[in-house]
């Protein structure tokens, strides 16, 4: 994803981390010094194909070393330092301003419960499944298809006002996005009770990219938790976007897709500290080429901070034979 002048797009990313990081600890270190705290998480793979001439191969999924400031009563700077697999290098997942407009109603049944502002970079609040993001979170080791095709675990820079209402809770943001432009949109989410809450997003590029199209999408989500269960479902649709994407060659670039997601903790039932997961997703482009995906997870919580997971992982493009994978996660937060 672009970003606004022609010296910071040219410039690598990892010297653009750098940057943002220095700049941001610079104006708050004489402030914070006594202030941070530390925290962090790992997650180590096996991961296998299940063929008869296929290897399985460890590999890191995350590393992740997070802080936080308190620089004045209202306003905390947050931050991340990631081990990208990709890359093989260190990058900065993170590194905001959070400023606080309000704090709680006395009552604490006041019509504005807590809103504020975030500044910096941070995961772009989209769907379900940016609250997931860091491998504690994620209870099956892999992503949903689903996000992979369209978000794809959008993290970027720019400003996001966010708020708790009595009735609902929101989040309107704009980002680079693309070179052209910018992205903005919302989140808005609905609670009903304790157990129950509706979603919607939207997002938009505020300029034509490179094909003459604008990047758009939209998604409704539902969340429900019935004692030990838990449920989840999302549905996204997306014009001139794709693996979070916003400059696509194609103008014409339309697809959607949904994924439902049932997780279990059995400890009640069984005495031991385990739960079961498992999610079916859909994926169809606008010239009928579809992919579906089963996945299968357990888990074994030792305690707080290690758990060790096991997933089934299957991917059936088309007609032809599914792709499947067994992984086994080991999962550490500190």
């Amino acid at each position: 994803m672009g970003n606004k002048s022609e010296q910071w797009q040219d410039m690598p990313e990892r010297l653009q981390a750098i940057l943002l990081v220095f700049t941001l600890t610079t104006c708050t270190a004489p402030v914070v010094a006594q202030q941070i705290t530390w925290s962090g998480f790992a997650d180590v793979l096996y991961t296998r194909q299940l063929s008869d001439t296929a290897n399985g191969n460890f590999g890191y999924g995350q590393f992740e070393i997070d802080f936080s400031a308190v620089v004045l009563p209202k306003v905390n700077f947050i931050g991340a330092i990631s081990y990208s697999a990709g890359s093989g290098h260190f990058i900065m997942g993170a590194g905001f301003l959070d400023i606080s407009l309000n704090g709680s109603a006395p009552d604490g049944n006041g019509l504005v419960k807590h809103t504020g502002v975030m500044l910096g970079r941070f995961d772009v609040p989209f769907g379900i499944d940016y609250t997931r993001i860091p491998s504690p979170n994620r209870r099956l080791v892999s992503i949903p298809l689903l996000t992979q095709k369209t978000v794809n675990c959008w993290n970027d820079i720019g400003l996001n006002l966010y708020g708790e209402l009595a009735l609902f809770n929101y989040n309107f943001f704009i980002v680079n996005g693309a070179e052209n432009g910018s992205a903005m949109g919302s989140r808005i989410t609905i609670p009903l009770g304790e157990s129950m809450e509706f979603g919607g997003s939207f997002a938009m590029q505020t300029a034509k990219n490179d094909a003459n199209a604008i990047p758009k999408i939209y998604g409704v989500d539902f969340q429900s938790t019935l004692g030990p269960v838990k449920l989840s479902f999302e549905y996204q649709q997306a014009t001139a976007l794709l693996e979070g994407d916003f400059n696509l060659e194609t103008e014409d670039c339309q697809h959607n897709g949904y994924y439902g997601e049932v997780d279990w903790d059995v400890t009640s039932f069984s005495g031991l500290p385990i739960f079961l997961i498992g999610r079916y997703g859909a994926w169809e482009m606008d010239n009928n080429d579809q992919v579906s995906q089963v996945a299968a997870g357990l888990g074994y919580k030792f305690g707080k901070g290690f758990e060790m997971r096991a997933e089934y992982l299957s991917d059936q493009v088309q007609h032809y034979n599914p792709e499947n994978h067994l992984t086994m996660q080991a999962v550490v937060s500190f």
